[in-house]
């Protein structure tokens, strides 16, 4: 049993020397896959409205994923179009009921509302993700 476990080291001693074995670059390159790009939308004000009135305000921030880094400069460049359509998505969510004093109740059709604005902006297949996410509150007006 000696002369086995002798003649394995042996044998992985000399595979270690000769650069047989795993080396520790390409162990450290098969590491976590990196994330994909992403952009974000500056936040956007969502009015609290009570009895025809402003209550107060909050603010959510949008980023959005893109799948195809070589559109990230596509993307990057229409940011004021893509804060446009938040905006709109925004404020048809509080028309349509999807944004509840200033809580999002449907939360899926406000970003397909934004994910269609993208898709015709830039395609399909570009952006792959849409995260909101609520930022403050505002406490109510005097």
């Amino acid at each position: 049993m000696r002369r086995v476990l002798a003649f394995l080291r042996s044998g992985l001693l000399c595979a270690a020397l000769l650069g047989l074995g795993p080396q520790p670059a390409a162990l450290a390159a098969e590491g976590p896959a990196a994330l994909p790009p992403s952009v974000r939308i500056k936040p956007v004000m969502v009015p609290v409205v009570t009895r025809g009135q402003v209550e107060r305000y909050t603010q959510i921030e949008v980023m959005l994923e893109v799948a195809n880094a070589t559109r990230l400069g596509d993307v990057q460049l229409a940011i004021p179009r893509l804060h446009d359509a938040t905006l709109r998505a925004v404020y048809k969510g509080i028309e349509e009921g999807w944004i509840v004093r200033g809580n999002i109740a449907n939360m899926p059709a406000l970003r397909r509302t934004i994910n269609d604005e993208s898709v015709r902006l830039f395609g399909k297949d570009v952006i792959s993700r849409i995260l909101i996410t609520p930022l403050s509150r505002q406490s109510s007006f005097p």
